[in-house]
C-alpha cells in the first residue's frame, strides 16, 4: 500500500475544496522536528521550534473556523468545544492511561506520586503551569518526566478558552477584529521579549508570552485572500521553508528561547501558510502523500513519542537512549500513532456516534485526572513494595526530592536574578556566606540555631546556583548573571560592615562551558591555565575582602561520590526496579580525599598565603572513622544527589560552622 492510498481513508469526510494538504505537510515538518530533537538531541539541536510551528498552524485553522461561523451567525460554544474534545481527548486519554499504568511498574513511590501530579494537571490542561512551578536549578530531571511534553497542549487549550470568548464579544459589539488581533499580538510579544530577558522559565511555560504565536496564525485566517502573483507566492514559500530549516539547524537549547528568536520559526510557518498550496515548496514537498500522512498522525505521534523516550531515560538511570534504541522508540511511536489515529481518534471525530464519543472522551480524561490526583495524594502508594531490611524505598525517593535551592522559612530574601541575598538573625557580629548551592545548603543549620534561639549573629547568604565567589568567571548560558556575585558580596560587606566572610563552592565541579577573563583574554576553565587563573582570582578576591576588614574563611569541598546519590541506589529494568546490592556499603575516607587532591592542595596554599582559615565539613558528614556511610538515622540518605546535603541532615549534624554563628 502506498502513502497516497493510506491517506485517503483518513481525510475528514467534511473536507472540502478548502482543505490544504500542504498544511498537514507543515504539521509533518513540525512533529518530525520535535521527535527527532527528543530522540537525537545532539544532532537536531533546534528541533524544539516545531512546537512554535504547531502554534501557528493551530491559530490559523481554528481561527478560520471561528471567523467563518461567527460571521455567518452560526457559532456555538457547545459545538466548538465538542470538536476540541473529540480532537484532543481520545488520544490524550489513551496516552495518560498507558503512562500511568506503566508508572506503577517501573517508578518509585516518589516518582509515581510526581507522575500522578502531572497526570492530574495534564488532564486539566495545566501542565505548563505545574512545570513552571517545578523549573529551576535542581530541576535536572526534565528527561525523567514522561508527560513533560503536555506543556504545549496546556498553552494551546488555554488560548482556546480565552480566544473564542473574546471574538464572540468582538463580533457582538461590532469591534474591529483586525485591531483587536494587532493589540493582542503586540502585547503578548512584548511580554515574551521582556520575560526572555528577566525570567526565561516564565517566558517558556506561561501562556501570555506564547499567545502571539497562535495569534500570528489567527491573523492569517482573518485576511486569508491576499492577491499575490504565483512567483511571489513561490518565493515566499521558499523563504519560509528556509527560515524553518535555519531554525532547526542553527538554534540550540542554550539559547534564550522564545524571545526574539521565536520570530524566525513563527515567520517561517506563517510564510508557508500565506504562500498557499500552489506555491513551489507547498506543492512539491509539503503536499507529497507520505508527508501528508505524517501530518495526519502528527498529534498522536507527538503524544506518544515523549513518554517512550522519557521512560527510556528512567530505565537507563538518566542516560539518554542509544542511537539504535532511539530509532526503535521512534518506530514504536509511529506505530502507536497510526493505531491511535486509525482506531481511536478518527472514529471519535468522524464516526456515526460523535456526540456519544464526546461524552465518553471527556469522562475518560476526567476519570484519569482523578486517578492521577489519587496517586499523587497517596504518595505513589508506597505500600505496594515489600519492606526491605534497613532500607526504605520511600526514604530514598524522599531524599531525591530534597534537592532544592531555596531559602529557609525565617530568611529575609532579596532576589537578583539567579543570585539570592538572604538575612537571618540579630546581633553585633555579622557573618556572610557566599558561593554556590553547596554553600547555601548550610542554610538549614543557621535556621535550626535560630529556632533554638542560639543564633547570635546577623547572618547573610549571597549565593546562586553554580555561582563561584570568584571574579572574572564567565558563563555563557543561563548562569551568566553569576558574574555579578563577587560585586554584590563586596557591596554587602562595605554597607553592613560584615566582620566574617565564608566562601565556598563545588571547587572541583566547574569547567564545562566556563571561562576565566584575564586582562581582556578569555581562557577556558577546563585547562591548566584556566584553573590557575581561577584560583589566582580567588586569592586576589580574598585579599580584597580582607582589605575591607573582613576575616575570610574557606570551606573545603563537600565529599562527593556516586554511592551517596539516591538516584544511584536503585537499579532499573523494563520490569521495574530494585535496590542496588552495594547500597549500604560505606565509602572509604581515603577514597573521598583522593578524589581531587590538587584542588584541596590549592585551597590550602591560598589559606597559608592569605591567612584565610580553612573549614572542613568532612568530619561532620562522615564522622571520625575510616569510612563514610551514605545513610544516617533510620536508613535516611544524607545526600539528595552526589554532592548536595539534605536539609534534614544539615539541621542536626553540620556543626562545623557553629562557632561563627553562636
Amino acid at each position: 500500500m502506498n502513502a497516497s492510498s493510506m491517506t485517503k481513508p483518513f481525510l475528514s469526510p467534511h473536507a472540502s475544496d478548502n482543505y490544504r494538504p500542504d498544511i498537514d505537510g507543515l504539521r509533518a515538518f513540525a512533529v518530525l522536528a520535535v521527535v527527532l530533537y527528543h530522540a537525537f538531541p545532539k544532532v537536531v539541536r533546534g528541533g524544539y521550534v516545531g512546537v512554535d510551528v504547531f502554534f501557528v498552524i493551530s491559530g490559523f485553522l481554528i481561527s478560520s473556523i471561528l471567523f467563518t461561523e461567527m460571521s455567518e451567525g452560526r457559532f456555538s460554544f457547545t459545538t466548538f468545544y465538542g470538536r476540541r474534545i473529540r480532537r484532543i481527548f481520545p488520544a490524550l486519554a489513551v496516552c495518560l492511561a498507558a503512562v500511568l499504568a506503566y508508572g506503577f511498574v517501573c517508578l518509585t513511590p516518589f516518582e509515581l506520586a510526581q507522575l500522578g501530579k502531572h497526570v492530574f494537571f495534564g488532564a486539566g490542561f495545566l501542565s505548563n503551569v505545574v512545570l513552571w512551578t517545578e523549573s529551576g536549578y535542581f530541576d535536572g530531571g526534565a528527561n525523567l518526566k514522561p508527560l513533560l511534553h503536555l506543556w504545549s497542549l496546556g498553552i494551546e487549550e488555554q488560548f482556546y478558552i480565552v480566544w473564542p470568548a473574546l471574538l464572540w464579544v468582538a463580533f457582538r459589539m461590532k469591534t474591529k477584529v483586525g485591531r483587536l488581533l494587532a493589540v493582542l499580538f503586540v502585547a503578548s510579544f512584548a511580554i515574551n521579549v521582556a520575560w526572555s530577558i528577566n525570567n526565561i522559565s516564565d517566558d517558556f511555560y506561561l501562556p501570555f508570552s506564547r499567545f502571539w504565536e497562535l495569534l500570528a496564525g489567527a491573523g492569517l485566517a482573518w485576511r486569508p485572500h491576499i492577491a499575490l502573483a504565483p512567483k511571489v507566492r513561490s518565493w515566499i514559500s521558499i523563504g519560509g521553508f528556509a527560515a524553518l530549516l535555519t531554525s532547526v539547524t542553527l538554534f540550540t537549547p542554550e539559547m534564550r528561547f522564545p524571545g526574539w528568536l521565536a520570530l524566525l520559526p513563527v515567520a517561517g510557518a506563517a510564510a508557508i501558510i500565506l504562500a498557499g498550496n500552489k506555491a513551489s515548496v507547498n506543492r512539491n514537498i509539503l503536499s507529497k502523500p507520505v508527508v501528508v500522512f505524517i501530518g495526519l498522525i502528527s498529534y498522536p505521534l507527538y503524544i506518544w513519542h515523549w513518554p517512550l523516550i522519557s521512560y527510556a531515560y528512567v530505565i537507563r538511570m538518566g542516560k539518554p537512549p542509544t542511537p539504535l534504541m532511539a530509532t526503535a522508540l521512534l518506530a514504536a511511536s509511529f506505530l502507536l500513532a497510526w493505531v491511535t489515529y486509525r482506531f481511536i481518534e478518527y472514529p471519535a471525530r468522524f464516526g456515526s456516534y460523535r456526540h456519544r464519543s464526546t461524552r465518553i472522551a471527556a469522562a475518560c480524561v476526567a476519570v484519569l485526572g482523578a486517578c492521577g490526583l489519587g496517586v499523587w495524594t497517596n504518595g505513589g502508594f508506597p505500600d505496594r513494595f515489600p519492606s526491605l531490611p534497613d532500607i526504605d524505598v520511600r526514604k530514598i525517593g524522599e531524599a531525591k526530592r530534597d534537592a532544592d535551592f531555596k531559602p529557609t522559612s525565617g530568611m529575609e530574601v532579596s532576589d537578583q536574578g539567579w543570585i539570592l541575598t538572604t538575612h537571618l538573625g540579630e546581633g553585633e557580629r555579622k557573618v556572610a556566606f557566599s558561593g554556590d548551592s553547596v554553600v547555601f545548603h548550610y542554610g538549614p543549620r543557621v535556621q535550626q540555631l535560630a529556632d533554638e534561639r542560639q543564633l547570635s549573629s546577623n547572618t547573610y547568604f549571597v549565593t546562586g546556583p553554580r555561582c563561584a565567589p570568584v571574579p572574572g568567571l564567565i558563563q555563557r548560558d543561563k548562569f551568566a548573571a553569576c558574574a555579578n556575585l563577587p560585586n554584590i558580596l563586596a557591596d554587602l560587606i562595605k554597607r553592613e560592615r560584615v566582620s566574617s566572610v565564608v566562601l565556598g563552592a563545588a571547587w572541583a565541579g566547574y569547567g564545562e562551558e566556563m571561562q576565566m577573563e584575564v586582562e581582556g583574554r578569555r581562557i577556558p576553565l577546563n585547562t591548566t591555565e584556566g584553573m590557575d587563573a581561577f584560583f589566582a582570582s580567588l586569592e586576589g578576591y580574598i585579599r580584597l575582602l580582607q582589605g575591607e576588614g573582613a576575616k575570610v574563611y574557606l570551606v573545603l569541598r563537600v565529599p562527593d561520590h556516586q554511592r551517596f546519590n539516591p538516584s544511584g541506589m536503585l537499579t532499573r529494568s523494563l520490569s521495574g526496579f530494585r535496590v542496588g546490592p552495594d547500597v549500604e556499603k560505606a565509602v572509604p575516607i581515603a577514597e573521598l580525599k583522593a578524589a581531587h587532591p590538587s584542588i584541596d592542595a590549592r585551597l590550602q596554599s591560598i589559606g597559608e598565603r592569605t591567612g584565610a582559615t580553612l573549614l572542613d565539613p568532612l568530619p561532620d558528614i562522615c564522622g571520625n572513622g575510616y569510612e563514610c556511610q551514605p545513610f544516617f538515622g533510620a536508613g535516611e540518605p544524607k545526600f539528595s544527589d552526589t554532592m548536595h546535603l539534605r536539609p534534614v541532615f544539615v539541621r542536626e549534624h553540620l556543626r562545623f560552622l557553629d562557632p561563627l554563628l553562636k
